[in-house]
């Protein structure tokens, strides 16, 4: 007797920490409404970054990166850890590059609380001064 209802306890504790994460995302859509692929920004101007994610459930933030594409290394980052169904984005970064660099602009979406992400990313040219 004591073992039936020690497995139904478990039982139950396992259903119930299932069904704490039901409704998480698998999926997600990234639109990049600004900046356009090959855009050109100039030294000192604003590298717009707009845009939306929407998902198929729950989502667990969202991370926006502007980045050498070359070295990977990140200009700036931005993060956000709300859960929502869906974000909308729009953030600025000044290009002050010293060389002319292709930048990678990555929009990247935490779809559930196991961390799976999904992403989109175009490159921008950035003209020193």
């Amino acid at each position: 007797m004591k073992k039936t209802i020690y497995s139904l306890a478990i039982f139950a504790s396992f259903i119930s920490l299932s069904a704490c994460h039901k409704g998480d995302a698998t999926s997600a859509t990234i639109d990049i409404m600004e900046p356009i692929v090959g855009d050109t920004i100039a030294f000192n101007e604003e590298l717009h970054l707009e845009g939306s994610i929407t998902g198929n459930g729950k989502m667990y933030g969202y991370k926006l990166i502007f980045a050498d594409a070359f070295s990977g290394n990140e200009f700036e980052s931005m993060t956000s850890e709300e859960k929502s169904k869906s974000y909308s984005f729009h953030e600025h970064w000044i290009n002050q590059v010293t060389d002319t660099t292709m930048v990678t602009v990555k929009v990247e979406a935490t779809l559930n609380h196991d961390g799976l992400k999904t992403d989109k990313f175009l490159q921008v040219l950035c003209l020193p001064q």
